[in-house]
């Protein structure tokens, strides 16, 4: 800590810092009582210590805040750092936010491109169902059938499965398109099915079409 007795004005090479300085500097104050770094800082020295930082007005910091003799707490450069630390952690939860955003985004955009292509292939399986109701053959209803199986594997290794239209009728997967009143089952019961129903994981592609018992 420099000597208190002494002024802490460096405003040129020649100034001693002390009352009876005659350096002829301008901008020297050593023989007004000292230098006055604060906000009205005179003495010609890089001092960017304001009121926000808190500094002394004997506070010769330096750009880099470093090498400070006044004797008092400057925080310039600790403040300065809690700013960047702050900066740093909200950048990296905006960060994160928008990873889980863009994750979630590419994984819907995956589901949809699956969901629009089995739209376009589960009417042509609609025609196995017709055609093994009319082949009278049974070699060729066993060849119809086994292509059938293949197609039904290759849904399920993308996820897809066919939903089960036996028993109770249930809204969340099957669609009533028409009752029946003449048959010896429950109330509620699915009497016949008339195009199976698909899912791709947990999601309804398209809802079994049933007659129900009324």
């Amino acid at each position: 800590m420099k000597d208190k007795e002494k002024n802490t004005c460096r405003c040129c090479d020649d100034c001693t810092g002390t009352p009876d300085c005659d350096c002829g500097c301008e901008n020297c104050h050593c023989a007004e009582g000292g230098c006055h770094c604060g906000d009205d800082c005179q003495c010609g020295n890089d001092c960017h210590c304001d009121d926000n930082h808190k500094c002394h007005d004997d506070c010769h910091c330096g750009d880099q805040h470093e090498g400070c003799e006044c004797g008092h707490e400057c925080n310039c450069a600790h403040e300065t750092n809690l700013d960047y630390k702050d900066l740093y952690l909200r950048t990296m939860a905006d960060f994160e936010n928008y990873r889980k955003r863009s994750m979630g985004a590419i994984s819907d955009a995956r589901t949809d491109g699956k969901v629009d292509a089995l739209n376009t292939i589960l009417p042509a399986m609609d025609t196995f169902r017709q055609a093994t109701s009319m082949i009278t053959d049974k070699n060729t209803l066993i060849g119809v059938q086994y292509i059938e199986k293949n197609i039904l594997n290759a849904l399920t290794n993308l996820g897809v499965t066919k939903i089960d239209a036996s028993g109770q009728f249930d809204p969340e997967l099957h669609c009533a398109v028409s009752t029946d009143s003449e048959s010896d089952v429950p109330a509620g019961t699915i009497v016949k099915v008339l195009a199976d129903g698909y899912k791709l994981g947990d999601k309804v592609i398209r809802y079994s079409q049933v007659i129900v018992k009324k």
